[in-house]
This record gives structure tokens, sequence and C-alpha cells, in this order.
């Protein structure tokens, strides 16, 4: 499916509204021998709210909204041609997140699993990183940055 650039321009839009940035952790798993083995990644999407009518809090209307809206942006970063690996969406955690890098802004976070499509367990490959890159660049070009939200001025 091709992406239009009306979708990208309501995607963007969706980016500044909620000040999305991002995180990405490893994903491990104890294999057999009890060692710990990187299988892939987690990708965090990470917004707040648009000009709240009140504070937020854990699961409200408007957090259900930051969610839905990062649910859009992560369906629209994700490869859309089949490749080794599978990307999954988390449930929504009904969580107010808050940390120093973003000056405790009040955020909701929407996390990505990026794994193998067969053989779970097995280490990452080429294939898990090239798709965490793809990704990436896209939430660049859509104007979140890794971390924190940065306003571009003009």
């Amino acid at each position: 499916m091709k992406q239009t650039f009306e979708e990208f321009d309501r995607i963007k839009e969706l980016v500044g509204q909620h000040k999305v940035c991002w995180e990405v952790l490893p994903e491990y798993h104890i294999n057999q021998k009890g060692e710990r083995v990187q299988i892939g990644f987690e990708l965090d999407l990470v917004g707040t709210h648009y000009h709240p009518v009140q504070s937020p809090t854990p699961g409200c209307k408007e957090c259900v909204k930051v969610y839905e809206d990062l649910k859009q942006i992560a369906q629209w970063i994700m490869p859309k041609e089949e490749r080794d690996s599978v990307y999954e969406i988390r449930a929504f955690d009904v969580s107010i997140h808050q940390a120093p890098l973003r000056k405790f802004r009040k955020d909701i976070t929407l996390a990505m699993k990026i794994l193998h499509r067969e053989g779970f367990d097995r280490p990452k490959d080429v294939c898990e990183v090239e798709c965490l890159k793809d990704m990436e660049k896209k939430l660049k070009d859509l104007g979140a940055h890794q971390g924190y939200w940065q306003d571009i001025v003009r």
C-alpha cells in the first residue's frame, strides 16, 4: 500500500500535536543455557496530551486519544512489505509516564516489539536492525526526535 502526501501530513500533524519522541530498548530472552540473548527491540513512541481540558489522569479520555494517535503513527512507520521480522503493538498500559529527560511531562507510551517472524528466540540479526533503522528514519522525517521533543525553530 502506497502512502500519500495527505497521509504523511496528517501523521506529521499528530507527531507535532503530541510532541512525539521515541526510545529504543533491547528485547532479551533467557535461553536454555541460562544466557541472556538479545532477540530484537522494543521501540517506544512517547507523546503527551494536546491542549488537555483538565490535568491528565491515568486512563482518562484524553490519554486514550493520545494512545490511539500514537497507534496511527506506529502503523504508519511499520514496514508495509513482509519481512523476516514481525511488529507487535503492545496493549495500552493505562499509565502516565514522567521521565527526567522530558522534564517530567505527562506522557503516554506505546510500546512496539520488533522480533523474528519465525524462531522468536533467535539472536537479533540484520533484519531487525534494518527494520528499526527504517522506522527511526520515518519518525525523523515526521519531525520526531529520539529521547525528547525538540521544537523546530525557523
